[in-house]
């Protein structure tokens, strides 16, 4: 009886210091990770965490931008042309403005580091002067927006069209006439287009 009281007494004894030294070890090693875990933690101004170095763009800031872009795109398209208010835009024209930003957004990296970017973007004016102009470039160079803006003939282009229109004026045979009336609306929507930089295709 008193061996088998004596080893019931030990076992418990030794429960209680693996036990005990168990939770020395979470004390003692748990708080000391959490603590340093936080020190390398880092955040911006805006709550995010810092991955990528200062002087890179982060995914928030460009996301933030492209959206920007695309909200200013549906109201550029809608100032252009006021009766497309109220018409979802299809799925192909979504992705022709999308692609449009990412224009956009890849212009304005070339051209301003993320501290100062980051910092002018603020100001309305300076933003909004900035997408504006990019936009435009974006249109011009890349003909971005098709299924919105056609793209206008440059100057050698409209040259060579003036060398040829004396000829086209020409007063035809009988036989042709029917071909050069039906052509002549054509070549009036011409004229208009050589007009200004960029028209809105309804």
């Amino acid at each position: 009886m008193k061996t088998e009281t004596k080893y019931f007494f030990m076992k418990a004894i030794a429960g209680c210091l693996t036990l005990g030294f168990i939770v020395f070890l979470l004390f003692f090693f748990a708080p000391g990770a959490k603590a340093e875990d936080n020190k390398t933690i880092k955040f911006d101004d805006r709550g995010w965490p810092k991955i990528l170095d200062e002087d890179e763009w982060r995914s928030q800031l460009i996301f933030d931008t492209v959206q920007a872009c695309y909200q200013g795109t549906i109201r550029w398209v809608l100032l252009s042309n006021p009766a497309l208010l109220n018409q979802i835009p299809s799925p192909l024209a979504q992705r022709q403005m999308m692609e449009h930003c990412f224009c956009v957004m890849d212009k304005i990296r070339k051209e301003n580091k993320v501290k100062d970017y980051s910092k002018k973007v603020l100001n309305p004016e300076w933003g909004g002067n900035l997408f504006m102009l990019k936009a435009m470039e974006c249109v011009r160079e890349y003909e971005t927006l098709p299924s919105f803006f056609m793209k206008m003939p440059n100057d050698n282009e409209t040259k060579k069209d003036n060398k040829i229109k004396p000829k086209e004026k020409q007063i035809p045979d009988n036989s042709s006439s029917t071909k050069d009336e039906e052509s002549l609306p054509d070549q009036k929507q011409k004229e208009f287009q050589e007009e200004s930089p960029l028209i809105f295709q309804g």
